[in-house]
């Protein structure tokens, strides 16, 4: 590699996608055109989408051709398809054509876009490149290292998915990128010399609470430890709010070597009754209303009501049912603070436990600091005394930390013996090629020729006599195979005859990273070397065995993450004035919760129906604060019956789609209407009208209307009209979620907020397109279970999507049709469609 420039150009070209190559023509149906198409479009379409008109920018004897190929024409003709088969058009006032008439017309356009569709695939081939997730994992299965893998650019989604092949496409930057990621994983998995010394560093924050403290550590280092003015008793420093002066830590060190490390914190906890909660208040209280009697002592009464009205919160508000006190690691390496950890100190005082975290430590100068992360709401009833020590919240009551390091699992470590065992013997050359040969087979997934494993001999063989050790220079081929397309890409070559039949090696890979988002295991792989992947059967055992393995996480995190919008929590929090209940443990545990659902359909095979409407919710401590479920203890999700009153269950409920639905300030109906047509309906919400805006501008009173009234003046507009016809019901029905999914029956105009007793109780009454009446949650959640064939088809399109790594078109639809037939046949559960696609020809054919 003394020309790197020429070989990063070298393999940029590679990795471009094929080109389009035509392997068959389309032929359109001209007469059918004539004869069914035009006279319907004429009749029925033309006036509001022709020279006078182009409502929708949709021309009808413009844009809708018989070139189906063509991608702007193949989209206009699938709009029309899709509000020919919804009854949208033509429009309720025009004249309406026979079923027979919409009947002919759809079936034209279906076999049309369907010919188009397998033309568009045959004549394209497009190299599916590894994702991030895929990358980070194989290189974790590959290697056998945890790798960052952040420096590479996140990947664009399309069809919902970020493994879409069309979409992961690849730059010299990525090229280079991949040369510079192999080097340094390379550094690390493989080693020399003896194994470098360990270090175990224990701090006592309660010996200094200034930053002059400092200890004594080994190579003349004197760390500072800082207590922090945090109450000391006895040996342990007592965390109880989150300040800038109140942060324990050891800082101002070095590690001796860059390595893998363990984090120790050694802390009980303590949490306050409500008892303790009332006293601590009250003596506020009082303190507070014993002043305002000195300064106004001739407003008595008022300040008499506000001590009773602030005493009741303090009795009765649920945010004093405290857990146990949060702590969060941070670790700050070259100046880059880095959080490691959150977690609950579950353990009590009096039998304190000893906590442990892994991080990756550099050699740059290092620092480890403990925040106090529990979070009690800021109102009017306790801002003004959160931070005073006697203010009785849950306390995190710290021994001491300590570091220890760096860890082994062996001398050379597994990721070297793993990479190195075969070079045991015989000459260097003999020894590299069983090293690449082994490598290679591994990182291809699939056997490799005599040929491919000499290019990278002779590379070796170049690259040998400049370096010290065989070990670096066996770095060099390895780092040319991670960095090849036939790694990076999951490569499955077409023939010229057009798609065929995947074969074992190709199927094994396809299914891995459908599940896993790896490469195959041993076992996957000695059953594609055998020819024995093929039939439904082993199939559908190696399914079962896949998601036994804590790998299929990966599938619940991309799949359900990606199809329930789990990535986009936390891009606009709710404000944190107007909704002072939503904080950082909450916001993850949201995340957990919708992950910890499907993960719980999933293995307990549970009816797919499930995440529409369910008897049932997910919930750890904060999450079940929060929606009011009594008697869950601990940061441990797990399934819970929901009790009468409590208006949980199905993912519509769940705080992840509620608050990303709405607008960091208020609900957005809109929003929500338009996450159930696509990911629970799987139907075309329609594109916003340009230039329309939010509401109607300098509408009296708007300041001061509720949600439901602002869509309604926005549905005056008649350009509006159509689609938030169909969307706004569905949102309406979940307007008693406030818009940090908390639950409520008024909507607050207060300060901040606050729902007042004369403020408007919320109407979660609206009436579906098919006519059927619903108010509230329960009655659109039973109304959409009895449209459960629009569901199944839409999450098995989704799964389809998925693990295809591609956008599905019409031509898919009856393939579609057939898994949800299968679904319904077996029980309703995500294993027997997952099973279905699998062994589906379109799982099984490039």
């Amino acid at each position: 590699m003394k020309n790197p420039s020429s070989f990063i150009l070298y393999l940029s070209l590679l990795c471009l996608p094929l080109a389009a190559q035509e392997v068959s023509s389309f032929r359109a149906d001209e007469a059918g055109f004539r004869s069914t198409v035009t006279p319907f479009l004429q009749k029925h379409c033309i006036d509001c989408h022709g020279p006078k008109k182009s409502k929708g920018g949709l021309r009808a004897d413009e844009h809708l051709t018989t070139d189906f190929v063509d991608s702007l024409v193949h989209e206009k003709w699938g709009e029309v398809l899709n509000v020919l088969n919804g009854h949208e058009m033509p429009p309720e006032d025009e004249e309406q054509p026979t079923a027979e008439e919409v009947a002919s017309v759809v079936d034209w356009i279906t076999r049309q876009m369907v010919q188009a569709e397998l033309v568009r695939r045959e004549g394209v081939v497009v190299l599916r490149r590894m994702n991030r997730d895929e990358y980070q994992n194989t290189i974790r299965d590959l290697v056998g290292i945890d790798f960052d893998v952040s420096a590479l650019p996140m990947d664009p989604q399309s069809g919902g998915f970020d493994n879409n092949g069309r979409a992961l496409t690849v730059s010299p930057l990525h090229v280079e990128l991949y040369l510079k990621l192999a080097e340094e994983i390379l550094d690390r998995a493989l080693v020399e010399g003896e194994q470098p010394g360990g270090i175990k560093w224990r701090f006592q924050p309660e010996e200094g609470d200034g930053d002059r403290h400092r200890i004594q550590l080994p190579d003349k280092q004197r760390p500072i430890v800082h207590g922090a003015k945090c109450r000391k008793e006895g040996d342990f420093t007592v965390m109880h709010h989150n300040s800038w002066d109140r942060v324990p830590n050891a800082r101002d060190f070095r590690l001796p070597h860059e390595g893998d490390y363990v984090i120790r914190v050694r802390a009980g906890g303590h949490v306050p009754t409500r008892a303790a909660v009332m006293a601590s208040a009250q003596k506020a209280l009082v303190d507070r209303f014993k002043k305002q009697m000195e300064k106004n002592p001739e407003r008595e009464k008022y300040h008499r009501e506000q001590l009773k009205r602030d005493l009741e919160h303090f009795k009765t508000d649920r945010m004093y049912d405290y857990g146990a006190p949060r702590l969060r690691l941070i670790v700050d390496l070259g100046g880059q603070p880095r959080v490691v950890a959150e977690w609950d100190v579950d353990a009590a005082v009096e039998a304190p436990e000893i906590y442990e975290f892994n991080v990756r430590c550099t050699t740059d100068k290092a620092g480890i600091r403990l925040e106090y992360a529990y979070s009690v709401p800021k109102v009017l009833e306790n801002f003004w005394f959160q931070g005073h020590d006697d203010f009785a919240r849950p306390e995190a009551w710290l021994d001491w930390f300590e570091i220890e390091g760096p860890l082994y699992d062996a001398w050379p470590p597994k990721s070297h013996q793993g990479l190195l065992s075969v070079a045991d013997s015989g000459t260097e050359t003999e020894q590299a090629r069983r090293v690449l040969e082994t490598f290679m087979k591994k990182a291809y997934r699939r056997p490799v020729t005599s040929e491919e494993v000499g290019e990278k001999i002779a590379l070796f063989e170049k690259v040998r006599p400049d370096k010290s050790s065989f070990v670096q220079a066996i770095k060099i081929p390895l780092m040319a195979v991670m960095a090849s397309p036939h790694f990076l890409y999951l490569t499955e070559p077409t023939s010229e005859a057009g798609p065929r039949s995947l074969n074992d090696h190709e199927l094994a890979s396809r299914l891995s990273y459908f599940l896993w988002s790896s490469k195959p295991d041993e076992a996957l792989a000695r059953l594609a070397e055998a020819g024995d992947l093929q039939s439904a059967s082993r199939l559908a055992q190696q399914v079962d065995r896949m998601l036994q393995d804590q790998r299929s996480d990966a599938f619940i995190k991309n799949f359900a993450g990606q199809w329930l919008g789990l990535r986009e929590v936390g891009a606009n929090p709710p404000a944190q004035d107007l909704f002072p209940r939503y904080d950082r443990h909450l916001e993850t545990s949201m995340i957990t919760e919708s992950e910890s659902f499907f993960r719980e359909v999933l293995h307990k095979d549970l009816n797919m129906l499930s995440f529409v409407k369910s008897d049932f919710a997910v919930v750890n401590e904060r999450l079940a604060r929060f929606y009011g479920i009594p008697g869950v203890k601990g940061d441990r999700f797990r399934q819970v019956r929901l009790p009468a009153g409590v208006n949980r269950g199905g993912v519509m409920t769940h705080g992840s789609m509620l608050t990303t639905t709405s607008n960091g300030t208020r609900t957005s109906p809109v929003k929500r209407g338009t996450w159930l047509l696509k990911n629970i309906l799987g139907m075309d919400p329609g594109l916003p009208v340009a230039n329309v805006g939010d509401i109607a501008p300098k509408v009296p009173g708007i300041n001061k209307a509720t949600v439901r009234q602002r869509l309604e003046i926005h549905r005056e507009l008649p350009q509006c009209a159509r689609c938030h016809n169909k969307i706004d019901p569905l949102g309406l029905a979940l307007e008693n979620f406030n818009g940090a999914g908390e639950w409520r029956v008024q909507e607050g105009f207060g300060y901040k907020g606050r729902i007042g007793k004369n403020d408007p109780y919320i109407d979660a009454s609206s009436r579906l397109p098919d006519g059927t009446e619903i108010n509230g949650v329960a009655d659109l959640q039973n109304a959409l279970v009895k449209k459960e064939d629009l569901f199944l088809k839409c999450l098995s399109g989704k799964m389809l999507t998925y693990a295809l790594g591609r956008e599905l078109g019409v031509a898919d639809q009856p393939t579609i049709d057939a898994a949800v037939a299968h679904v319904k046949d077996n029980g309703y559960t995500l294993r027997s469609l997952l099973h279905f696609i699998v062994s589906s020809p379109v799982f099984q054919t490039k």
